[in-house]
């Protein structure tokens, strides 16, 4: 019994403050403008977001709605928000929709229409949004499968976009965790209300109900000490806010979950509090009307059956102010109401020994009890119903699709292979004119190489003939200059002063001295092989008993350096020189000059 009660209690909670809006005009456009100036481009959404439910609830005229929303996309252009902008345009296409005088069929037209509009345009965030108020005014008209096949849908696209890219998300996960609730699918009202509080306020009220939101659905998952710890945060945020009835709220539904754990002292004393702010401060008598079913049910279990009649007097007496209810959740309130009622007049007159009594509540209770089972299968049944009629639709509409994308495909197919052949020829001919300008290039650059090459060999050659020449010539100095030395020593041997034994010695020191040194000769070796393009090397390669003395000939020889030079150089004699050269052109096979 308890438990029907607080489930009643807390969704009729849940939804009574859901649509609650302030009865107040719509401000004027310049008043919103002026607030947008300052803010962020999300929070101009959600502010833009909000004055146009204002206007909704006000039943503003279509033209009126019209002009506003022109000056807020003026505006949004002027700022260069684009984030703005597409959300005022968004109103603009749908703001027939937004017209409480419409039918419902043509409110749901309209979000249809728009909902292609913006699907041909690859827009899944406003496509989604399209979905969200399908499925809401569907389930509005008790076309639950449709309802939840839309906002299915719109979970899916807002999913894909990232809900923290969407400034509004808050409101639609709320309506959709309602709705849910309704349904007794907690798991999903804990799965949406979860990623609702990481996201931004939607609005104040709004801002408390996610966190009472997300704590029903704990409690009726009895996964109480998380309902207390979320009924907690509900009332410390609407204490927070200065809000004046929620505080109490949330303090009437922890005590629903202490009396669930059996903390009766505590939930009588919470529940208390709840029950006079809602009668005597407030005034809410449906809240305080449930409270008081409550506070009965605790005396019951303390015994005290004077305090169960009194509280169950007051209970039916603020019933009289409720009135009929046409909504679905409104139903379902009243009715867990009466079940609880009925529950604990039972358990009064059976306490009392008043059996006749005990037995007539058991009988309103059973017969209710089973008259609301009926419902619900009835609801589950047509749901089931409407989901087998949407499953055929879905069905026809997907072979419609099948066919179409068969007939695409085979065009495609054909287009695909024409493009292929097109884009093989014409890459085989774009290779080959790549292979051939390659080849150009290649060739280019090689003939550039080698041209260069053979400047470089060229200019080495004439560097190599240039510093041979130098050196053939300081060469050449250095044996004149000897020479010139000889002679001025056989003109002093004339003169009869000096002795004889002096100028032999150095005429014998002179006589020693080689013009041609062993590292000369290596300097001179390299620098001739340059400048002759490797000439001795090759002689060497050639003739292999070729001794370094003949080599040295040989190039002396190719220098065109005369027999007493080349005497001097080596440090032999003339016929020494003449009898070397006759044995070196007869190796070498070289005739005489």
């Amino acid at each position: 019994m308890i438990r029907y009660f607080v489930l009643a209690f807390l969704l009729f909670l849940c939804l009574f403050f859901h649509n609650v809006s302030s009865a107040q005009q719509p401000d004027e456009p310049e008043t919103v403008i002026s607030e947008l100036a300052s803010m962020l481009s999300s929070d101009r959404v959600i502010r833009t977001s909000r004055y146009v439910d204002n206007l909704r609830e006000s039943k503003a005229s279509l033209a009126d709605v019209s002009y506003r929303l022109e000056k807020l996309a003026h505006r949004a252009n002027l700022w260069n928000d684009q984030l703005l902008l597409n959300h005022v345009r968004f109103h603009q296409i749908t703001k027939r929709g937004f017209q409480s005088a419409l039918a419902p069929d043509d409110i749901i037209a309209v979000f249809d229409s728009a909902r292609t509009y913006f699907e041909n345009r690859n827009d899944l965030r406003y496509t989604g949004v399209c979905h969200f108020y399908i499925g809401k005014h569907r389930y509005e008209q008790n076309q639950y499968e449709e309802a939840f096949y839309h906002q299915a849908k719109a979970l899916e696209l807002f999913r894909a976009v990232g809900f923290d890219k969407i400034p509004e998300m808050g409101k639609y996960l709320h309506v959709m965790s309602i709705n849910n609730l309704y349904f007794h699918n907690y798991q999903k009202v804990v799965q949406l209300m979860q990623s609702a509080i990481r996201l931004p306020p939607y609005n104040i009220n709004l801002h408390v109900q996610r966190y009472n939101t997300l704590a029903i659905a704990y409690e009726n998952l009895n996964l109480l000490d998380s309902a207390i710890y979320f009924f907690k945060r509900t009332r410390d945020i609407a204490i927070s806010i200065g809000n004046p009835t929620w505080p109490y709220i949330a303090i009437g539904n922890l005590g629903s979950v202490y009396q669930k754990q059996g903390r009766y002292r505590e939930a009588l004393n919470m529940m208390m509090q709840d029950y006079i702010n809602s009668r005597y401060k407030n005034r809410h008598p449906i809240l305080a009307r449930n409270t008081a079913i409550g506070i009965a049910s605790i005396w019951q279990r303390f015994g005290q059956p004077d305090s169960v009649l009194h509280y169950l007097t007051i209970s039916k007496e603020l019933n009289t102010l409720v009135g009929n209810s046409e909504p679905m959740w409104q139903q379902q309130r009243d009715r867990k109401f009466y079940l609880n009622y009925y529950q604990v007049f039972h358990d009064y007159y059976k306490t009392l020994g008043s059996m006749a009594m005990a037995y007539n509540y058991l009988d309103s209770l059973t017969r209710l009890r089973n008259e609301t089972n009926l419902l619900y299968n009835k609801k589950d049944t047509r749901l089931g119903e409407d989901r087998l009629k949407i499953q055929q639709q879905l069905a026809d509409i997907s072979a419609q699709q099948a066919d179409k994308k068969r007939i695409l495909t085979r065009f495609q197919f054909i287009l695909g292979v024409v493009g292929l052949l097109v884009v093989i020829l014409s890459l085989r001919y774009y290779l080959l004119r790549l292979r051939h300008s390659k080849d150009r290039m290649i060739a280019e650059k090689e003939r550039e190489i080698q041209l260069e090459l053979q400047k470089k060999t060229e200019t080495r050659l004439v560097q190599a003939n240039v510093e041979l020449e130098q050196y053939m010539h300081h060469l050449k100095e250095k044996s004149e200059l000897v020479e010139t030395l000889r002679q001025q020593i056989d003109n002093w041997r004339k003169l009869p002063d000096l002795e004889n034994q002096q100028l032999d010695n150095l005429v014998n020191q002179l006589a020693n001295i080689k013009l041609l040194t062993p590292d000369d000769w290596n300097d001179f070796r390299k620098r001739f092989n340059q400048a002759f393009a490797g000439e001795l090397d090759q002689l060497k390669l050639n003739y292999g008993d070729l001794t370094v003395a003949e080599e040295r000939l040989y190039a002396l020889e190719k220098m065109n350096v005369s027999t007493t030079q080349i005497a001097w150089m080596l440090g032999i004699s003339k016929e020494s020189v003449r009898k070397a050269r006759y044995r070196l052109r007869k190796k070498i096979n070289l005739s005489e000059d």
